[in-house]
């Protein structure tokens, strides 16, 4: 791998947000190498991708496993359901951590992608990537913590609205209580993050430029209920002032309650 021409990129979570990541990257002439847990994933993956490998960030050995020619580094492990909550925050607070450590050492150029879930905001108000983050919330605080060590290496992060598009399909949806929900197209996310990768030291918000509303007057939450499900109305301005754009067109129907 150190004898590729093109710069590298490495693409930790080459799931739903980091395949399309890892395509636009591709697309821009980088040699991609994406990085999966499992070997099953990474054999589909090596289809389109030769580079991908199955590891565990997680692994000090990793890091020091990486070719030398490594120009970029993006980190977009994405929580599973199947997993249970101290494995995210692991992914994020020890392996996030390192990444960031091994991107500073080496002067790479490292994008963290987090979420705008993070934001503590429950009335509807808006927020930019100054407002205050849920320091309740365990999950919001993971991702915060590799947040910070990630802006510590100079390196960038990008917060995502709700992510659709591709076999991700919007539905209507009536439930519970009247409230914004904040999205951003899978392809648009992917471009914020080829954006941002030269800047330094900077976090910027992924999200359409309006959310759409959800739910019922007077609608309550089922109980048992995971997510953390705060109210809030999130800017892009600041991306927005790159040149990014969001692209997609949602049709109304898809937020009308059946």
């Amino acid at each position: 791998m150190a004898s590729l021409s093109r710069p590298v990129l490495v693409v930790v979570g080459a799931g739903f947000l980091g395949r399309e990541v890892a395509r636009l990257a591709r697309e821009g002439g980088w040699e991609v190498v994406p990085v999966v847990r499992s070997d099953e994933s990474a054999a589909v993956l090596r289809k389109e991708f030769p580079q991908a490998r199955a590891a565990d960030a997680l692994e000090p050995g990793f890091w020091s496993a990486l070719p030398e020619s490594v120009e970029g580094l993006v980190w977009a492990v994405a929580p599973s359901r199947a997993r249970p909550d101290d494995h995210f925050e692991a992914m994020q607070r020890k392996g996030a951590v390192a990444a960031a450590a091994w991107a500073g050492r080496k002067g790479v150029p490292y994008v963290y992608i987090s979420s705008t879930s993070v934001y503590a905001e429950d009335g509807g108000a808006w927020v930019d990537e100054e407002a205050p983050v849920a320091t309740e919330d365990a999950r919001s605080m993971a991702m915060v913590e590799a947040e910070r060590a990630c802006l510590r290496a100079e390196g960038v992060v990008v917060r995502c609205a709700g992510l659709y598009g591709k076999e991700r399909v919007l539905k209507p949806d009536g439930e519970g209580p009247e409230r914004w929900l904040n999205l951003v197209q899978v392809e648009d996310a992917a471009r914020a993050v080829g954006i941002v990768l030269r800047e330094r030291g900077k976090i910027f918000n992924a999200c359409e430029d309006e959310p759409r509303p959800r739910g019922r007057p007077g609608g309550t939450w089922p109980e048992g209920g995971r997510r953390a499900r705060r109210n809030k109305r999130v800017s892009n301005a600041r991306l927005r002032a790159l040149g990014w754009r969001p692209m997609a067109v949602i049709p109304e129907e898809n937020f009308k309650p059946a």
